[in-house]
């Protein structure tokens, strides 16, 4: 009986002494998931600051890109324009070279008439032929008739060669006037260009800022998702641990249990036995809820995770929802037909490529409505509409009114269809990856 006694303190001590060390252990790895928490809820609030980053660059870049495709339809007008003074210069130049002739052909016909003068005044009495010619006359009345004549010739060869002369002299003054118009224009066309390749310079670098950002959002993506594994194996393994001790606890307690019954003599040890069993219960219940609630925490990390992804990947501005049905005549009708087809192109306003503004343009134009090339004066026409009251056909700005840099076309349900940039195509974005300023419905 002894020798039992022995034995059944020996199990107690051992259960006694092993809830220490489980609670110790479970701590642990309370612990690591409580640190792999901390560090998931730091990876979701840096992506959160690192997308709002992203955007703000996008609305940078987008603002670049306008500003290029202003300058290029600036500098078309301006070479429009280049080429109609140079037409009008040529157009004077041939006015110029009729009034030389005509002044040529009317010096001519002033010597054939001096010549028949000449013919008609056989004595040069004072060496004028005009003069000679009257005075020549048969009698008083020739006298005046020439004289006549010699006056109205006079006159009307001084009207033509002056004529003739100022209608040169005026030609020649517009030709210089559209000489120095053109090189007006040549300079402003020259300073256009370079404000077109500094602009996109910038446009490049910033598109490598937000190259930058995406990569580093899509390593916290990568650096999110081990993190999460890691906390999954945590839980798992605190779980299977908890699970064995308890276990071992309660074999051991059975065994406890049937030695009490075994050996009456033993009912002091056997209380305490049952007394420690009840003890070592309830910090198994304890570690049990501790365990769940690490749990349930997991879950909520791995929602936020979810949750954190979600909002990564509705920020890509290429999505391709589904477009809805529309009627054959509206804008969106029109645009949706180039939907991953027609590529961006600053200035464009063609099947060929198009720019925001310019895809919009031609949708409009298309659908019978009439809209100003640029989005700037795109963003005045028609009412202004908020986010949230967005109707299928609206279109929408990112901006302000008069001084708006990007728009697409609303076609319900959160998305839109626009032009986005070059090595790009026209694609369907969505709101809640990249949010418009305001709506305009014309």
């Amino acid at each position: 009986m002894g020798k039992l006694t022995n034995r059944l303190w020996a199990a107690i001590a051992i259960v006694l002494l092993g809830s220490p060390i489980l609670i110790k252990a479970n701590n642990v790895q309370a612990d690591k998931v409580a640190e792999t928490k901390s560090a998931i809820s730091n990876n979701k609030s840096d992506s959160e600051k690192l997308l709002a980053q992203i955007n703000k660059q996008q609305e940078k870049v987008d603002q670049l890109n306008n500003d290029v495709s202003n300058k290029v339809v600036a500098i078309d007008e301006t070479q429009k324009s280049i080429t109609s003074v140079e037409s009008r210069v040529k157009e004077l130049n041939g006015e110029i070279s009729q009034a030389e002739a005509e002044l040529k052909a009317r010096k001519s016909v002033l010597r054939e008439q001096l010549i028949e003068l000449q013919k008609k005044s056989t004595n040069s009495v004072s060496g004028n032929v005009y003069i000679d010619f009257i005075l020549n006359s048969d009698d008083f009345t020739d006298l005046i008739s020439r004289t006549f004549a010699v006056g109205k010739l006079n006159k009307a060869n001084k009207d033509a060669m002056d004529a003739v002369t100022a209608a040169k002299e005026k030609l020649a003054s517009l030709k210089t006037e559209q000489e120095t118009k053109k090189q007006d224009l040549v300079t402003t066309k020259d300073k256009l260009t370079k404000q077109k390749e500094d602009l996109v310079t910038a446009k490049k670098e910033a598109e490598t800022a937000q190259d930058s950002l995406q990569k580093q959002l899509d390593d916290n993506k990568t650096t999110l998702a081990g993190l999460q594994k890691e906390l999954n194996a945590a839980v798992a393994a605190a779980a299977a641990k908890l699970k064995a001790e308890q276990e071992a606890q309660a074999k051991k307690a059975a065994e406890a249990a049937a030695a009490k019954a075994a050996q009456k003599a033993a009912s002091t040890a056997a209380k305490a036995s049952s007394k420690s069993s009840a003890s070592v219960s309830r910090t198994s219940q304890a570690i049990s809820s501790s365990s769940t609630k690490a749990t349930t925490d997991t879950s909520s990390v791995t929602t936020d995770s979810s949750e954190t992804t979600t909002k990564t990947n509705d920020s890509n501005q290429d999505t391709t929802a589904d477009l809805p049905v529309v009627s054959g005549g509206s804008m969106i009708s029109v645009a949706a037909q180039f939907v991953g087809v027609t590529p961006y192109v600053y200035g464009g306003t063609t099947p060929a490529g198009f720019d925001c503004s310019g895809l919009v343009w031609y949708a409009a134009a298309h659908a019978g409505v009439s809209l100003p090339r640029t989005s700037g004066a795109q963003s005045t026409q028609g009412s202004y509409v908020a986010i949230s009251d967005l109707q299928a056909g609206d279109l929408v700005f990112w901006g302000g009114v008069g001084s708006a840099y990007h728009v697409g076309i609303y076609i319900g349900g959160g998305s839109y269809i626009h032009a986005p940039r070059p090595g790009q195509k026209v694609s369907v974005g969505t709101i809640s990856g990249y949010r418009p300023s305001f709506g305009r419905r014309l």
